[in-house]
């Protein structure tokens, strides 16, 4: 299914790549639309699959460690802590762009502790972690407001990247995205047999002589790095970390040796998807992925809360 997508992505724009001319290029020969294919379509087709695979796994991450199926970066506030980091640099010191992915992590994982602090007295519990996340994404989100009427004269692109934007990168974007993430996928192959013992109760992993607490906050940073190193890019896009580990583990289950590959595989595609739709749905125009992706997740996580059958009690 990926590579069909990946296939009609590639093909699908404002600018159609007919099938005979698809496969000239793939074949290195220069067809009338090859400076789209090499220079537009194709960085953003890749940049979907890095940003699927990186909120996605963000999400599973969260998912296990709090033991909340309802824990996402964009619901929990995360997202918006990372896009507020970003966004000072961005309007506050627009010539240090090379450290707004580090600026992002900061503001996530500032707007993560926050969560945690505001639920630590009730045990984290679902509900409360969900609610506190809520509050906290509210308050940055004003906070967001502020700063943007505040240095509207400076805004330029920021607007459309908080919507979640895809189009304009370059390869080096491209790069500067994948090479932050790097370390958390190494970090997250070297600890996956340890997000299975957290996915037990804390006795049971405790028993088996793990520290539950240090692999608790060491893969929850990797999850909120993952997610911030996104944003800082492509802005806020929601739900992803939230519908794909549920599908991936609809498909394999929770042993995570198998559920992290296919979450990475279902991220990239649930993104490949939304940007497909994004690009063709009213063209010529095109919409931001982030709409897309917040109209096909909200129905999702509503049904998610139907399901919880009374979370407030689990």
């Amino acid at each position: 299914m990926l590579g069909a997508v990946l296939v009609l992505s590639i093909r699908l724009g404002s600018v159609p790549i007919h099938w005979s001319e698809l496969l000239a290029l793939l074949g290195g020969q220069k067809t009338a639309h090859a400076l789209v294919f090499m220079q537009i379509r194709l960085p953003r087709v890749v940049l979907s699959l890095v940003t699927g695979v990186n909120l996605a796994l963000a999400g599973l991450l969260l998912q296990t460690v709090l033991k909340n199926p309802l824990a996402d970066p964009g619901i929990m506030g995360i997202s918006a802590g990372a896009a507020f980091g970003a966004t000072v640099v961005m309007l506050l010191f627009p010539a240090a762009a090379a450290v707004i992915p580090l600026a992002a992590f900061g503001g996530g994982m500032a707007a993560f502790l926050l969560i945690l602090a505001f639920s630590w007295r009730q045990q984290l519990a679902p509900i409360v972690l969900i609610l506190a996340g809520v509050a906290v994404n509210t308050v940055i989100s004003g906070g967001q407001s502020v700063l943007t009427t505040l240095f509207s004269d400076r805004l330029q692109g920021v607007v459309l990247w908080l919507n979640g934007d895809l189009s304009g990168k370059t390869w080096g974007q491209i790069g500067l995205v994948f090479a932050y993430s790097v370390p958390a996928y190494l970090l997250i192959v070297l600890l996956l047999g340890k997000l299975n013992v957290l996915s037990l109760n804390d006795t049971a992993a405790a028993s088996l002589g793990v520290p539950v607490r240090f692999y608790r906050l060491v893969i929850a940073a990797a999850g909120v790095y993952l997610a911030a190193v996104t944003v800082a890019q492509v802005g806020l896009i929601s739900f992803v970390g939230l519908i794909v580990p549920h599908i991936a583990r609809l498909l394999v289950g929770g042993n995570h040796r198998v559920l992290v590959p296919f979450t990475i595989l279902v991220g990239a595609l649930v993104v490949s998807c939304g940007d497909t739709i994004a690009r063709t749905i009213v063209a010529p125009v095109e919409l931001p992925v982030g709409t897309i992706m917040a109209i096909l997740g909200g129905p999702f996580f509503l049904f998610l809360l139907l399901r919880q059958k009374g979370g407030s009690r689990a």
